[in-house]
């Protein structure tokens, strides 16, 4: 029987265990998913840590709970070497700690992926997505192929929520990298610009509006050969989004946590039931 069944004995201490970062922002964004989770879960302990960068690590956290029950959920995107070697190290040595699964890849990830890139649109007063951009998922990046496969599958999962291709970059450690991916999609919209131009003279016909516009709207005149658009796989704020921010696309969203913005519930939904699935294999 799953130690969450059992009346006698209290459920298992959710260990949260992000990443860390020094920016606040993320800081203050991760924060709030923690508190999101714990109101979901009354009755249960649920505490945050790390491991890295900031403190309490993962380790001094499971130190802590070295009495009780404990499932340490992965705030993280996809399964890399933070998962399978530092989690894992850090509960080897107790029979009642045990590591839940990644949050990603996940369809539900992918529905606020794709609510973050209308949103961006719309603060930049742009248009709808249309047939013609091109849209580069960019992650954070793993020397784990495991990793590289999540974030691969992730790209698809986007793809299939906006019903148009979606390519995968990476900010580190993998390939593509995202300047590579950038090149790659303007290069793109250029060759299928030039292969629709003599058509497009000679056509007199009503062009199909963008995806989701108003009908007759039409496009700005600068946005008719195609945007890159940039949808950041990343949990919060902080260097990598800096640095998807600095990129040279048109459009580049907010990361799944916004520091001063509702917490989707879809990622509390994600941490909840890795939480009581990894309890309940016990």
């Amino acid at each position: 029987m799953g130690c969450v069944n059992s009346p006698a004995t209290p459920p298992p201490v959710l260990l949260a265990c992000a990443h860390g970062t020094r920016d606040p922002r993320g800081q203050h964004a991760v924060a709030a998913l923690v508190a999101a989770v714990r109101d979901r879960l009354p009755g249960t302990r649920v505490v945050d840590t790390w491991v890295d960068v900031q403190e309490p690590d993962l380790e001094a956290r499971t130190a802590e709970v070295a009495e009780h029950e404990a499932v340490v959920v992965p705030l993280l995107l996809s399964a890399g070497y933070h998962v399978f070697v530092d989690m894992t190290r850090a509960v080897a040595g107790s029979p009642r700690h045990r590591v839940a699964a990644a949050l990603g890849p996940d369809p539900r990830l992918a529905a606020v992926l794709a609510r973050r890139l209308a949103e961006a649109l719309d603060a930049a007063g742009a248009p709808p997505l249309t047939a013609r951009d091109r849209v580069v998922m960019v992650a954070a990046g793993s020397s784990d192929p495991r990793a590289g496969q999540d974030c691969e599958r992730m790209a698809q999962l986007l793809s299939a929520e906006l019903e148009r291709p979606v390519s995968a970059a990476y900010l580190s450690a993998a390939a593509p990298s995202l300047p590579d991916a950038l090149a790659a999609a303007r290069a793109e919209i250029a060759r299928r610009g030039a292969a629709s131009a003599p058509a497009s003279r000679t056509r007199t016909d009503t062009p199909s509006a963008p995806l989701g516009a108003v009908p007759g709207s039409g496009d700005r005149p600068d946005d008719a050969a195609g945007r890159v658009l940039l949808a950041p796989y990343l949990l919060a704020p902080g260097y990598f989004h800096g640095r998807v921010l600095a990129a040279a696309a048109d459009v580049a969203a907010q990361p799944l946590l916004v520091a001063d913005g509702e917490v989707p519930p879809e990622l509390v939904d994600l941490v909840v039931e890795h939480y009581r699935e990894a309890a309940a294999s016990a």
